[in-house]
């Protein structure tokens, strides 16, 4: 049974959560009246606030009403005290026209409405007899309008839907995850929020729709973003929107689960769902990517799902996609780092300096790996970095490496800045470079002063 004293607290609007917790004591006392009353006076302060919000965000049935109301108010004659009637009469019909409620939930706190006109005014049964509720009676009204209505905010249901569909498909698409959970997930009721889930994960997975000059595998890529937005607050919800499409995933061309598995391979709620005969496709398709020579690039098809290496499951579920990883040229490891940098890659950023043949090459392998990987070096992989750099002569040479030196110094952990190592570099690369020499990494000199305070 709903713990109705701990709902209470959790009634959308402050201004009616008085109310709700007044019905509630007439409920605890026996007046059972009174609490049917109370709580359809909840029910209409609570939809008309939200009538109010909803208007602000120009909800055209929302400012029909809102715009009869403030006719209304603060004119306390007849004519005043009709319009609030009508309101009254007619309130249930716009809020499941705008999908704040739908029609059972509208059956319910109808019922509500009838039973408190019978409570309010008694005379209305037949030979004058009192309508005489049950406090259980009156509990079970309660418990149905905090439950369809009064601890949910202004959130609609189709409409909900649509504008989450909507917003995927805009050109200012906001992809954070704290601002796709708060309007689209956290202020849904529950069949809203699964609907919107389940309408995530078809796109992610199917790649069905096209908006304008976003393509399918865009929009796939950004509801893609969602889930895993979604899944930071209800992992197993999102597992479950996920298992009643991976049955359709199962039936499009190959090419088409490949992007699946590169969209959604960090989510674990996706890789739990891939059936056996799935994951031994993927492990089939590592073995079938033909690597081209160490200078030629790859395709960005490659280089996304071999960039799955950076996740520990991927790594333990396809056990060839490491070694593929590993058997890239530096340059190519480069381009892989690049798209999906983190602790696993960053571990790889010394090999790949260490690899380049060329200016050119030094500069192009460090400018792709070195950045991305700032944030997830841990001293030790600094210090291998570092001595890679300074002992590789074409790497510590190229024209580019001293303004990316100090670019990477900016991006690693405020921690690292004070690490012994970057003196070490500084030593290392001294000892071989001439005093007029152009690489002696001045520019690091500096900003490692500036951020220690020094003035030496």
């Amino acid at each position: 049974m709903m713990d109705l004293e701990i709902k209470i607290n959790q009634v959308w609007h402050q201004e009616v959560r008085p109310l709700v917790a007044e019905a509630y004591r007439c409920y605890t006392t026996g007046s059972a009246r009174a609490c049917i009353v109370l709580t359809w006076t909840a029910v209409c302060t609570d939809l008309i606030h939200k009538l109010y919000q909803l208007a602000e965000d120009d909800e055209g049935d929302a400012k029909q009403l809102v715009k009869r109301i403030d006719e209304a108010r603060g004119k306390p004659d007849r004519d005043a005290i009709k319009t609030m009637l009508n309101v009254e009469n007619t309130i249930l019909d716009v809020a499941a026209s705008l999908d704040l409620i739908d029609f059972v939930e509208k059956r319910e706190l109808e019922r509500l409405k009838e039973d408190r006109n019978l409570a309010a005014h008694p005379s209305l049964r037949p030979l004058g007899e009192l309508f005489t509720p049950t406090t259980e009676y009156a509990r079970a009204h309660l418990a149905a309008a905090v439950e369809a209505l009064l601890i949910h905010p202004p959130s609609q249901g189709r409409k909900a839907v649509d504008r989450f569909r909507e917003h995927v498909g805009e050109a200012s698409f906001v992809g954070s995850s704290d601002y796709l959970a708060q309007v689209f997930f956290a202020r849904a009721k529950s069949a809203t929020r699964r609907n919107i889930v389940v309408l995530a994960a078809k796109e992610a997975l199917l790649e069905q729709t096209r908006v304008g000059a976003l393509s399918e595998t865009v929009m796939a890529d950004r509801y893609a973003t969602c889930l895993r937005a979604f899944a930071e607050r209800d992992r197993t919800l999102v597992q479950e929107a996920i298992s009643t499409v991976m049955g359709r995933l199962g039936q499009q061309p190959f090419d088409a689960q490949v992007r699946a598995l590169v969209r959604l391979g960090d989510l674990d709620a996706f890789w739990d769902e891939v059936e056996a005969a799935m994951r031994t496709q993927f492990e089939d398709y590592v073995g079938q990517i033909n690597l081209p020579g160490d200078y030629d690039p790859l395709s960005a098809d490659q280089i996304a799902f071999l960039g799955l290496v950076e996740l520990k499951h991927m790594r333990a579920a396809l056990p060839s996609l490491e070694p593929k990883f590993q058997g890239l040229s530096a340059w190519q490891k480069a381009s892989v780092i690049r798209h999906r940098p983190g602790p696993y890659m960053a571990d790889h950023v010394a090999a790949v300096l260490e690899g380049a043949k060329s200016w050119r090459t030094a500069e192009s392998t460090a400018q792709q790996s070195v950045p991305a990987c700032a944030p997830y070096v841990t001293a030790e992989q600094l210090g291998d970095i570092l001595s890679a750099w300074a002992e590789n002569y074409e790497c510590r040479t190229a024209s580019a490496m001293g303004e990316l030196a100090v670019a990477f110094f900016s991006l690693v952990p405020a921690s690292l800045r004070v690490d012994k190592a970057w003196q070490a570099f500084l030593d290392a690369v001294r000892a071989v470079e001439e005093a007029d020499s152009p690489f002696r990494y001045d520019e690091l000199e500096e900003a490692m002063r500036a951020a220690t305070g020094s003035r030496k």
